[in-house]
């Protein structure tokens, strides 16, 4: 990024839009942010139409702090989702993430807190917004902010090895990065309840019985999981990615019933007059 740098761009960027700037600066502002940022912490990949991103700061076991929410947001919206069919969100092996940096916390004002949050949410909902599928492969530990990003994915695969854990009571403080509203949604009121309120880990059976993760296999097997699931979203015809998408969206948003049917049956009928029929063809 030419001129200055893009820590030093996105402070001067946070204070002049809270200092109610005019708008063609914020506009020139917002343009040049669309351009350019350079990621410290997180590393995106493109193979085969595969997207990969991953969460880059190793030496605090993928600790979230805000920039990297930042970087996660910027990597989301401007990802082309003409040309990519998944993306896999992938962390170390030691760490998928250790969760909020609790560090940054303790410097926020309460209404910099709030803000922050209502920030973090709605970036982790990319997740669940993009157009394609989004995949998080999990290993080591899953905490706090790490967990609640995974919860915003499509689908959870896990190594044997991992932790999931929501343990910020014991700081005195509750989820802040959507934890509170997806796990009872993945778990069940009361056993949500339960590991909301104690912080334990949650046991990886129940994780696999209730959804909360698809897949569990050993870390000799992790790498040819992705590879395996790489390739069959690369040979799947991505109007039909798409399409399986876009109704997984509208569960989530409450979309009536009866429109989630007509929806069905309309992308079903312009799928097989558009790809379907080769593709029956091919088999058949």
């Amino acid at each position: 990024m030419g001129g200055m740098g893009a820590t030093t761009f996105f402070q001067v960027t946070h204070h002049f839009l809270n200092e109610a700037s005019p708008p063609e600066f914020i506009l020139l502002v917002l343009i040049h942010n669309l351009k350019f940022m350079e990621y410290q912490f997180i590393a995106l990949t493109i193979t085969d139409g595969i997207a990969q991103l991953k969460l880059n700061r190793a030496d605090k076991l993928n600790a979230i702090c805000f920039r990297m929410v930042e970087e996660i947001r910027h990597a989301l919206t401007h990802l082309d989702t003409t040309t990519t069919k998944a993306l896999f969100v992938v962390g170390h092996e030691k760490a998928f993430s250790a969760g909020g940096d609790l560090k940054e916390m303790k410097t926020l004002t309460q209404q910099e807190a709030e803000r922050r949050s209502q920030f973090i949410h709605e970036s982790f909902q990319l997740f669940q917004k993009l157009s394609i599928p989004t995949i998080a492969f999990i290993s080591g530990v899953c905490l706090g902010g790490g967990l609640e990003l995974a919860l915003h994915c499509d689908v959870r695969i896990c190594t044997q090895t991992v932790r999931l854990a929501l343990p910020e009571l014991q700081y005195g403080i509750i989820p802040g990065a959507g934890g509170t509203v997806q796990l009872p949604l993945q778990l069940g009121n009361a056993n949500a309840a339960f590991y909301l309120f104690t912080g334990a880990d949650i046991p990886l059976e129940l994780a696999l019985q209730q959804g909360l993760i698809q897949q569990l296999v050993s870390v000799e097997q992790f790498p040819e999981v992705q590879k395996n699931l790489a390739r069959h979203f690369s040979n799947t015809e991505s109007e039909a990615l798409k399409a399986v998408k876009e109704q997984l969206q509208r569960h989530r948003n409450g979309t009536p019933l009866t429109e989630k049917y007509r929806q069905e049956a309309a992308c079903f009928a312009t799928l097989l007059a558009s790809h379907g029929k080769d593709g029956i063809g091919e088999r058949f």
